[in-house]
């Protein structure tokens, strides 16, 4: 059986879900301050006690999403020299800017997308950056190479370097998050890496209120497009999984419906959100602004917004014009309510318990999922399945290690693109492994 919980910033709701995909208990309680105890009053809400039956609990929360400061951070580029206006952390909103710190340099090194080296990396320069790092009080690094996608030799050298400069250091490395820009790859891991303290209080403090509550069963924290991964992973990659209440209530409301093929509309308390659903993946756009208005270079899911202050007529009215927007992508899905107010959205026979927990519901269903986005360079088709395949083999293993139980790691999704604007034999590889948690009977279809 699964516990998921969605600790929201008006209500909180926990559903345990049975192996059939039915809800067996629901309770719905207000959210008050601090994750704890609102986990620790919902969880006391629940009817029965059937807390040893629990093998795994999701968890899917926008009530701390911001910490009350950033780490500061020691962020390393390795690529030509730029003009400031281009350097680390420029553009950055200024009170990121502060919290993070001016700590930051740029040392020779790195390649192009196609795989040509610029320069070799200056080790010299990058451990005289570590000791200065270390002088300073700082030992959160982060580190982004250009062309790291397709060469990530250079960022794993310069954090063995700092690792041998500064013992216990802590290394966040670009290609293992971000995507081709650099520097929307290099705002996103220097984010990450000052995230790092606040997932390691986040997934505590949730992981003792649990105990508290007698539950014993592992915690998973949901991901920003869907999915779960574990606590360890959670704090090493925790700018993974800083904003997934909406995809964790789309997937949820689609998986209640048993459908592969929707539209949601997700009524938070500040804002509605719609999103579609296709073969069970929720839409996803591009690079944009993320936490602390810094743009990251992360997948995140597709949504057209509505803000409350925007209701002016009445509410269904403007609701079916967002939905109407979404419609126009995804013709022919079903509409789905999720959220609090789901009294407003203009679907047929709307079950208001069921779309409030459609967060935790699909926080409770989800698998671990994990994700490769890399840059190849190939001389054939025969090059090109290798690195495609070497690509698989590493998805995999993100997969395991986000907490997928190893018999169950598969391949989801695959694909390569030639990259229009570089010479022939450059691709995009984008692969999708997924796995369970421990509970292979879960099924996708059942309604709550």
């Amino acid at each position: 059986m699964r516990l998921g919980v969605d600790v929201g910033r008006v209500t909180t709701v926990a559903v345990l879900v049975g192996p059939d995909g039915r809800t067996v208990a629901r309770a719905v309680v207000d959210s008050v301050p601090g994750l704890g105890e609102c986990l620790r009053s919902v969880l006391a809400a629940l009817p029965g006690d059937r807390t040893g039956e629990v093998d795994a609990v999701g968890l899917t929360t926008d009530l701390e999403r911001r910490p009350s400061r950033l780490r500061r951070v020691a962020a390393l580029r390795i690529a030509p020299p730029s003009h400031p206006s281009l350097g680390p952390l420029a553009g950055w909103p200024a009170q990121a800017a502060r919290e993070v710190g001016p700590l930051h340099a740029v040392v020779p090194g790195g390649s192009a997308l196609t795989g040509r080296q610029l320069a070799r990396l200056d080790r010299g320069a990058v451990a005289e950056f570590a000791r200065r790092a270390a002088e300073d009080g700082v030992t959160a690094f982060s580190v982004a190479a250009a062309g790291a996608l397709t060469r990530p030799d250079p960022e794993v050298a310069a954090a063995e370097v700092i690792a041998e400069a500064v013992p216990g250091a802590e290394i966040t490395l670009s290609h293992e998050l971000g995507r081709a820009g650099l520097r929307e790859r290099e705002n996103t891991a220097v984010i990450n890496a000052a995230l790092r303290p606040w997932a390691a209080r986040v997934s505590h403090t949730a992981e003792r209120a649990l105990r508290a509550g007698g539950l014993r069963a592992p915690l998973f924290l949901a991901r920003n497009t869907g999915g779960l991964v574990s606590t360890v992973y959670f704090r090493r990659y925790p700018v993974l999984a800083i904003a997934s209440t909406t995809a964790s209530a789309v997937r949820g409301a689609a998986l209640a419906a048993g459908a592969d093929r929707a539209l949601v509309v997700d009524a938070g308390a500040a804002e509605f959100r719609c999103a579609s659903v296709t073969d069970g993946e929720v839409e996803r756009s591009d690079v944009g602004p993320g936490l602390g208005g810094v743009d990251l270079d992360l997948a995140r899911i597709r949504t057209e917004l509505l803000a409350r202050v925007d209701l002016v007529r009445t509410g269904a009215e403007q609701v079916a014009d967002l939905v109407a927007r979404v419609r126009r992508r995804t013709p022919g899905g079903v509409l789905l309510a999720a959220g609090g107010d789901s009294g407003l959205v203009p679907v047929g026979a709307p079950d208001p318990a069921a779309a409030i927990a459609a967060a935790a519901y699909g926080a409770a269903c989800s698998e671990i999922v994990a994700e490769v986005d890399q840059v190849a360079v190939a001389g054939g088709s025969g090059e090109l399945e290798r690195l495609l395949g070497l690509a698989r083999d590493q998805a995999l293993a993100r997969v395991v290690a986000a907490g997928a139980a190893p018999d169950t790691a598969r391949i989801a999704f695959a694909a390569h693109t030639p990259v229009s604007y570089l010479p022939e034999g450059v691709h995009r590889l984008r692969v999708r492994a997924a796995g369970s948690l421990g509970n292979p009977g879960m099924t996708r279809s059942r309604r709550t």
